[in-house]
Parts: C-alpha cells; structure tokens; sequence
C-alpha cells in the first residue's frame, strides 16, 4: 500500500470486513457493522449524488453523498469542527480548566457489557464537580472509552469554568480546585453509583469494596493546562469528539496480514514517549469497532450553566456583565470547507472557470431503485430567481435517506421530505 494507510483501506483490502464479521461475530452489534458499512460507501456515487451545471458552458460535475459515519476519519472531522464551533460560539469569556477523569481497569469491562451503565459516569462527575466549586460552574463532559493503544479504557474529558456565577448573579473566580478531594469524590460517586447498577441486575457486587480498599486516595484525576478566554478553544476540544479510535496519521505500516501504529504515553515531568504497537489485522480492525457507541447514546454533556435549560436563562446576565464571547460562529457549508481545507472552490466549472456552478439535481436510492429529482426545470427556476436552491446539498448513507429540501416549481417555492 503506497501513501498514506487509512483504516477505510485496510477493512476493503481483500476479505478482511467478511473475515472480521466471522471472527468476531456476537462481539459487536449491528449498529457497529452498520456504522463502517456507510464508511466503506462514503463517496460511491452508486449510493447517491448531487449533480452540479455550469450556467455559463453547460458543464455538470457530480458530488457523491458522504456517510457520517463515526468511523470516517474524512466526516468524523466535519462532525468536529462543527461541534467545537458551536461550542465555542456559547462559551463564557473566562478561563476554563480541562480536567480528566478516570476509572479503575477492573471496571472498564463491565461498562463495556453494560452500555447503559455508562451514563452513570456523567452523572458522577457532574456531582463531584459541584462540590469541588464553591458557585455554579459551566461544564461540557466528552467521554472516551478507550485509550491511544485502542484499548478499553472508560474516562471523562471536562472543560469547566474557572468559578461561576453566585446567588446574586455575580460571576466569582475559581482558581484554585483540590485534586485530593476531586479524587476521593469521584471514585465515591462511581462506585456507589455502579454499585446500585449491580443491585439492580442481580449481580455480584463484591468488586466495588475490593476497589474501595485497593484506591485510598480515590481514582486519578489529572489536571490539564488552563485553557484561557476561548482562545484556542475550538482547536483544543475539537480533538475530544466523534473522531475514531484512531487517526490515519497514526497508522505508519500495513503488509497484509498486521498493522502497525503509534501513540505517545504520557511520562512524568510532561514528556511523552512514542510506542509502537504491531497488530493483526481483525484485531486493529476490532480495536477500532468496538468503540462505536450505541446508537443515540450521547458522548457530549453539558452541565452547570452550560446546560441547554439553564444557558438561555444566564445568558442575559453574562452579557450585561460581560463574560460571553460575543462572538458568532459561522457554520461552514460544504463548499465552504472544501475551499477552507484544500483552497479551491469546488464548484468552479472546471471548463470555463466559472465559480458558480448551480445545483441541477439530486440522484438517491429510493424502495430499491435510483431515483433523480430537480433537472432542467430545477435549475432553470433557480437561476432565474434571487433564491437559488442550497449549495452544498450532504445527505447521509443509509438504509433509509431523509430529505428536506427547498426548491422553486413554477416560480413558487416547495418543500420537498422523503423518508
């Protein structure tokens, strides 16, 4: 394989997706299969595209749907950066501090058993985060559930505020946060939490007291740098989600047979030293698919004064004393982020150079069979009002496809929905 190795090319190479199902067949569900299906289709125009003309020479150009799917290193990005955005565009203009949180080895694989368990993470935080601020914070959680080797390895990223806002409205700085209480409280609200879970389900529960005993001082808490007045913000946690397991840049050898990958362990005195890790093939693929979280399971929370309830409410407040961002994040379009990332503009006819090629029509599979909808009487409506109709159209891979669209038909403006 010459160029860069991308997970996407090692599940297509040869029968490795078919020999994985095999191999570890009961061991991932369908919504996982389903997941890197849609990436192994992303960009095939046999499973639907947008058509493009050029009103100046007549040119078309086709632009195949991508997937979304959590295991696309090309959509997971987008996904990303939109999030990262939108977060920055609602954050308090104060200093946060990003804060990890982790749990016990030995409870790594009953979350993985138990999906549903996993919430009781958020909770937990949320609950040993108010105690360690003296006023009510803003948090945004990101749970990961594995580590840089591809392991198992459940932990929380935390981005709250440095303080928070009093009874009477009045923001109240934070600096300092006691990791020794953090710990001790964090490891309480787990276990206890799993505890009940365990109650719950009739299982046996004499692995929480051998945890409390084993971890006196509570479950590592470790404390990263200050993130400061939302500089660098949208950077700094878009690296927290809805990225796969692993990056293609991290993958460095591929013969067929095993794969070969980096990550950087963390080192006393901040330094970071490279491993590399040599796997078969169905294990990297495995290490990989196994960490697609269930379906609508939500890896992003928000808490505090963050939380979507409460947000609207103190928004009011922190603008008349100044600590938002006063700033608005513009959402990217497709053709905006293709220009931003490989500076040219997709839509420039690569005939006669006109950047203004228009949206003709849109080609998906509908009940088995391809169907087109727009074409001549589409475009020429759109070119001929002042609203043309959406530049950019990204719709989703999958067994079922919903559209929403608006366009003009007779020189009235519809909506169309097919789900």
């Amino acid at each position: 394989m010459t160029g860069q190795i991308t997970f996407r090319a090692i599940v297509s190479d040869k029968d490795n997706w078919q020999r994985y199902q095999v191999a570890y067949a009961g061991q991932v569900t369908a919504h996982q299969i389903a997941e890197v299906e849609k990436m192994l289709r992303c960009g095939d125009p046999t499973y639907g595209y947008a058509t493009y003309m050029c009103g100046n020479c007549g040119e078309t150009k086709r632009v195949a749907f991508s997937c979304k799917s959590r295991v696309c290193s090309r959509c997971g990005k987008v996904h990303a950066d939109e999030w990262s955005g939108q977060v920055v565009g609602r954050m308090f203009n104060v200093t946060h501090r990003h804060i990890t949180l982790t749990v016990a080895e030995a409870l790594w694989g009953i979350l993985e058993r138990h999906p549903e368990w996993r919430k009781v993470l958020f909770a937990a935080a949320n609950v040993t985060l108010r105690k360690a601020v003296r006023h009510v914070p803003g948090m945004v959680m990101v749970m990961h559930p594995y580590g840089k080797d591809l392991k198992v390895n459940y932990h929380l990223h935390v981005l709250i505020t440095e303080g928070g806002l009093d009874e009477k409205g009045r923001w109240q700085v934070q600096r300092f946060i006691s990791y020794k209480l953090l710990r001790k409280v964090w490891q309480y609200e787990v276990l206890t939490r799993i505890r009940e879970k365990m109650r719950e389900e009739g299982e046996a529960e004499g692995i929480i007291d051998k945890l409390f005993r084993k971890y006196r001082k509570g479950f590592y808490v470790h404390a990263e740098p200050r993130v400061k007045h939302g500089e660098g913000i949208s950077r700094y946690i878009g690296r927290y989600i809805r990225h796969p397991a692993i990056a293609d840049t991290r993958i460095i050898g591929y013969d067929g047979e095993e794969v070969t990958f980096y990550y950087k362990e963390r080192r006393e005195a901040g330094k970071k030293l490279r491993q590399i890790v040599k796997m078969p093939v169905l294990a990297f693929i495995h290490g990989v698919v196994r960490h697609i979280p269930p379906k609508q399971f939500k890896l992003v929370r928000y808490y505090g004064l963050y939380a979507p309830r409460t947000a609207n409410k103190v928004k009011e407040t922190l603008l008349r004393i100044g600590r938002m961002m006063g700033r608005k994040v513009k959402r990217l379009s497709w053709r905006g982020r293709m220009k931003k990332q490989f500076g040219k503009d997709p839509l420039q006819c690569p005939r006669c150079g006109e950047g203004e090629m228009d949206l003709f029509s849109l080609t998906l599979p509908w009940r088995g069979k391809m169907v087109t909808i727009g074409g001549w009487e589409w475009f020429l409506d759109s070119i001929m009002t002042s609203r043309p109709p959406p530049v950019g159209v990204e719709l989703a891979i999958g067994e079922g496809i919903q559209l929403e669209l608006d366009f003009t038909v007779q020189g009235r403006w519809v909506q169309l929905s097919l789900i």
